[in-house]
């Protein structure tokens, strides 16, 4: 057995760390069933998944015998594998007998799907803590208090009744007063004399009968819904597409709890060094407009870390300082691009976490799932059309108004009552091009005639084939996107007033982002061509400084850091600019969780790369005003709906698509595929 497995290996149809690992399983004593389960649950380890399904074995190897052109039927009949053939109970009865399968063993055998035995433990412990609920007291005029939140901002569509008065005015008022579909709504809506409201506002303030005419229990905030929940669950999902206003949402939530005990610990953190600073400045942005007191307002965390700054990483090993032992002193975590965070990393989180904690999760259920094992946020949101049972619905009617919540079709409480998602986007107008085309995407429907139609219709998306003829308007692109940072890192060089934190803004309104890092639209490609096309406008000079340090230095060169360094303080995805200090000297400058600017030699810094283009990978967390997105010329697996989507939703303002829409569409229908029995757990299904 292991004599063939290791042809698979030479042919690299098995990783080596596949093989050895079967190969630990036959020296405990593993027959070949379980060494074969073995090499295939490493193998789909690798891929992301967090347990192998029994009924994918027989797939898997008759893949592995069709590429080594063995019939898999005598290759059973030699190893004594012909429960494969025949069904999953057969081969579960055989699993389940072996040595290698058990408490304390390392594979485990749960939900007909075998695991490495700390995987199954890190799915269970993470069902465990999201489905136990301490008690939550609400105490006060809560309903008031969110009321007064998220009150409704009449000049919004003051100005855009201003701007199109022919516009329809049942769109309008859902846009932007919530106002539910009319199959919702309990009673019709007056709409002769909400017109003639209209119709007669000079300023916002004559609106105000608005109040009346379209009462609570024909609206419905789901950011003021997801407040609700949050504050009544000590469990909370809060999932919602780019610019839902997840963290807006999040600091009025801050604000009532922090009211009702200002002594509470709150702390934030985000995966990556840039999405703690995105958080971080996020909750700035949002406290600006917030009115409350100030006293409250100064107690309101802004500043967010990564999770293993929080947890405390032990001499750079998987080991953290907090765990099961040693609990993280907080009252509230909160934990921003939850889609992002493994499986493995959100078990140890959680394990940290006290027991009388309240636990806030973001995220978009439609990204891209962690680049390592597991999509937790994906499963976890797998409840999220069920509705709320009867006692919750009932709860979130009383503190909302929102009368519609009450006609809930769940009949039991469970994973579904600690969810919510946020369904208008504020970074871009959902009726805009944009918003149209993820929407269509995530719903699988995108066309290569719907995402034509789409951009003859909407100034904020274009679309180009990835081929030669693209290329001088690929080229423009570039120039046009990076010219403004560079022009104006000339500027500040010859005037000497240069302001690194103005710099990283303005490079940062435009990028390239990549599915691939290899090829002429990858990653490696598109960063030489922009390095080519800027250096021929005489905006980037690479000779002199490279000359200079023995490296592809230069002023105003962009770099992503790709290693963490938890002693300097830069993480994987931080990105910085080359610019000269007040000596002359290159320095490279990042802004920091904090919203301050650190610069460091360039000798200094951990493994980084050129980031004129990255992958939509490193882009997650991240928004430009203008987003170009550059897919393969040919069909690979790593293009994918959420792919597809998360490149797309970066794009705040405007969107330029380089692809071929027939590849993209194909693409699209598939919708990625993680092995887990999260969901399974969370029902409280028996294994």
């Amino acid at each position: 057995m292991l004599s063939e497995l290791k042809q698979w290996k030479s042919k690299g149809l098995l990783r080596p760390i596949d093989f050895h690992f079967g190969a630990f399983i036959a020296q405990l004593g593993g027959d070949n069933v379980a060494v074969l389960s073995a090499v295939f649950c490493s193998e789909y380890l690798g891929a992301g998944h967090i347990c192998l399904p029994l009924e994918q074995l027989t797939r898997g190897l008759n893949e592995k015998c069709v590429l080594m052109q063995t019939d898999i039927q005598a290759f059973c009949e030699r190893h004594d594998l012909s429960c494969l053939l025949q069904n999953s109970e057969q081969t579960h009865a055989r699993l389940y007998d072996s040595v290698c399968v058990g408490d304390n063993a390392p594979l485990s055998l749960e939900y007909n799907a075998l695991y490495l035995r700390r995987y199954a433990q890190y799915e269970q412990l993470i069902a465990d803590k999201l489905l136990h609920q301490p008690q939550i007291l609400l105490t006060g005029d809560v309903k008031g208090q969110l009321d007064t939140l998220f009150a409704v901002d009449l000049s919004y569509i003051f100005k855009a009744w201003q701007q199109d008065k022919a516009q329809s005015l049942p769109l309008l008022c859902e846009k932007y007063l919530d106002v539910l579909p009319a199959a919702q709504l309990a009673s019709p809506l007056d709409w002769v004399a909400i017109k003639e409201c209209f119709e007669q506002a000079k300023v916002a303030q004559d609106l105000a009968p608005l109040h009346v005419l379209i009462a609570e229990n024909a609206r419905c905030d789901w950011q003021k819904v997801s407040a609700a929940l949050a504050l009544s669950s000590a469990r909370c999902v809060i999932s919602g597409g780019p610019g839902t206003g997840k963290t807006t949402t999040v600091t009025k939530l801050l604000a009532l709890l922090l009211s009702a005990r200002p002594d509470m610990i709150v702390k934030m953190v985000a995966p990556t060094g840039k999405a703690a600073a995105r958080l971080s400045s996020s909750i700035r942005d949002a406290l600006t407009t917030l009115h409350i007191d100030d006293d409250i307002k100064q107690k309101i965390p802004t500043q967010a870390s990564t999770i293993h700054r929080l947890l405390g990483v032990k001499g750079g090993s998987n080991h953290f300082r907090f765990n099961k032992n040693q609990r993280l002193h907080l009252d509230l975590l909160l934990v921003d691009e939850a889609s992002m965070v493994d499986l493995p990393l959100m078990a140890k989180l959680l394990m940290a976490l006290p027991e009388h904690a309240r636990l806030i999760l973001l995220g978009d259920r439609d990204q891209l799932a962690s680049v390592e094992a597991g999509a937790v946020l994906g499963d976890i949101c797998a409840f999220i059309d069920a509705g709320y049972s009867q006692t919750k619905s009932h709860q979130l009617a009383d503190l909302t108004g929102f009368e519609h919540l009450r006609q809930s079709g769940n009949t039991r409480s469970g994973m579904a009552d600690n969810l919510c998602l946020l369904k208008k986007s504020y970074r871009f107008d959902q009726y805009s091009g944009i918003g149209f085309l993820g929407k269509a995407i995530n719903q699988g429907q995108a066309s290569p005639e719907q995402v034509l139609a789409l951009c003859e219709k909407y100034d904020d998306l274009a679309h180009y084939e990835n081929n030669e003829s693209s290329l001088p308007i690929l080229n423009k692109m570039i120039l046009d996107g990076y010219q403004p940072y560079l022009t104006l890192l000339h500027h500040t060089s010859k005037q000497q007033t240069l302001s690194p934190k103005a710099l990283l803004k303005a490079f940062n309104k435009f990028q390239i982002l990549c599915a691939v890092r290899e090829g002429d639209w990858g990653v490696q490609g598109l960063n030489q061509r922009a390095e080519k096309v800027l250096a021929s406008a005489g905006l980037i000079d690479k000779s002199v400084e490279a000359q200079q340090l023995a490296q592809t230095w230069y002023l105003g060169r962009p770099i992503m850091i790709t290693q963490n360094n938890y002693h300097l303080g830069l993480y994987n995805g931080d990105i910085g600019l080359c610019l000269k200090d007040e000596k002359g000297q290159l320095r490279v400058y990042f802004e920091m969780p904090d919203g301050d600017v650190a610069d460091f030699q360039p000798s200094r810094l951990p493994s980084h790369e050129t980031v004129f283009a990255m992958t939509v990978h490193k882009s997650q967390g991240s928004e430009f005003e203008h987003t170009l997105l550059a897919l393969p010329q040919k069909s690979l697996p790593v293009v994918t709906r959420e792919l597809i989507y998360t490149g797309i939703t970066r794009a705040k303002l405007r969107l330029s698509l380089f692809a071929d829409l027939t590849l993209m569409a194909r693409a699209i229908k598939q919708k990625t595929l993680r092995y887990s029995r999260l969901v399974e757990r969370l029902k409280g299904d028996s294994a």
